[in-house]
């Protein structure tokens, strides 16, 4: 993964990235949002798409693929996510530097590269789901202290008797931003 400062412009151009994750063949966006003075706006896309504004439905959908690839594995992933969610809190600031350290502090507390091996399943790569589900994270906390969504979707996943169904029903929860 390569970050850099932002340079895509959204919202005819009158809002310029903070900071950018570049993958192999996706990039993560995050903007200055309007909820509140930290808020971020988050979007990505693959290569010769358009910008997509991600849904809880999509990382979901993709985990649970991995999880039918190598269960043990993917939990052990998902439990790290889980200790990332429960230790996030509200950004005091949402600029480039502390988005940065933000993701590179929690890649080196999960030891991203363990979980590698769940790249043979499903579409996203670990790293590019990390990085994801930690600004999808740190996003809802900043903004909602009392949030559990994400928490409440990943403790269903964890769920030895998991309902598929109340789990895409959450995650497809229409949420805040369209």
């Amino acid at each position: 993964m390569e970050i850099k400062r932002g340079s895509q412009f959204i919202e005819n151009g009158t809002k310029q990235a903070i900071i950018e994750f570049i993958f192999t063949d996706y990039i993560i966006y995050v903007f200055q949002g309007n909820l509140s003075q930290f808020d971020i706006v988050i979007k990505y896309k693959k290569d010769g798409t358009r910008i997509r504004t991600p849904k809880h439905i999509h990382w979901v959908v993709d985990v649970l693929m991995k999880m039918q690839g190598n269960e043990i594995l993917a939990k052990k992933y998902l439990m790290a996510i889980q200790n990332c969610w429960k230790s996030c809190v509200p950004l005091t600031n949402n600029d480039y530097d502390t988005l940065k350290a933000l993701i590179e502090n929690g890649e080196n507390d999960i030891d991203i590269d363990q979980f590698f091996s769940l790249n043979a399943f499903g579409e996203y790569d670990v790293e590019f789901l990390y990085v994801l589900m930690e600004l999808l994270a740190v996003q809802e906390k900043t903004n909602r202290a009392d949030a559990y969504m994400f928490g409440n979707i990943i403790e269903e996943l964890l769920d030895t008797d998991r309902d598929i169904f109340k789990i895409i029903s959450t995650a497809g929860f229409g949420g805040r931003r369209g």
